[in-house]
């Protein structure tokens, strides 16, 4: 099955545990995008120094950015098909990402929208920064403003996705089976 999909949701709200059922289950390429801009700053090459600079203060990645580590997927969409996991994030991005799958000719299929609290986000970020999670789990202002980017930017983000009948919004907060559940559904 070669399908593009995206999951979309608050930090914390499950996207990649979803993404790796999906891959594993339909063996979709699990696209990360979390994950590849921390690769790409460990790589400790030129981009992965300009993107650390917009991750440490916990803004957006400029688009311009983000269509370099996207186009690197390339013609394997076509194969197996993509699961993104948090991106896109912002109009701007839906657009690049439409331009990017119109150019292999294909559309995204879906955008699943995991609705949760912003309470129950605190408390999962809490979590997972007290296992060890990811570094930037444990900055207060950068989880503030992670938030506050995504609250400002989801509206539009699902009214894009919505009027092209590809929004699927479940609730985030049900298990993690129950959500997958939800989302084999619509697949």
């Amino acid at each position: 099955m070669s399908k593009i999909i995206s999951i979309y949701g608050l930090p914390a709200a499950g996207k990649t545990t979803q993404a790796e059922l999906l891959a594993k289950e339909f063996g979709f390429i699990q696209f990360g995008m979390g994950d590849r801009l921390r690769a790409e700053i460990e790589s400790g090459s030129a981009l992965g120094q300009e993107i650390k600079k917009y991750v440490d203060e916990g803004i957006l990645i400029p688009d311009e950015l983000m269509s370099q580590v996207i186009q690197s997927v390339g013609a394997e969409i076509k194969d197996k098909g993509i699961v993104f996991d948090g991106f896109p994030r912002i109009l701007s991005q839906a657009e690049m990402l439409r331009v990017i799958t119109t150019e292999i000719g294909m559309d995204v299929d879906a955008f699943f929208y995991l609705h949760i609290s912003p309470e129950e986000a605190l408390r999962r970020i809490a979590a997972r920064s007290q296992d060890g999670g990811r570094e930037d789990d444990k900055d207060a202002s950068a989880v503030k403003n992670r938030m506050d980017v995504f609250n400002t930017q989801s509206t539009s983000l699902k009214d894009y996705y919505g009027s092209r009948g590809k929004l699927v919004e479940i609730d985030g907060e049900l298990s993690i089976e129950e959500v997958y559940a939800e989302i084999k559904k619509h697949l």
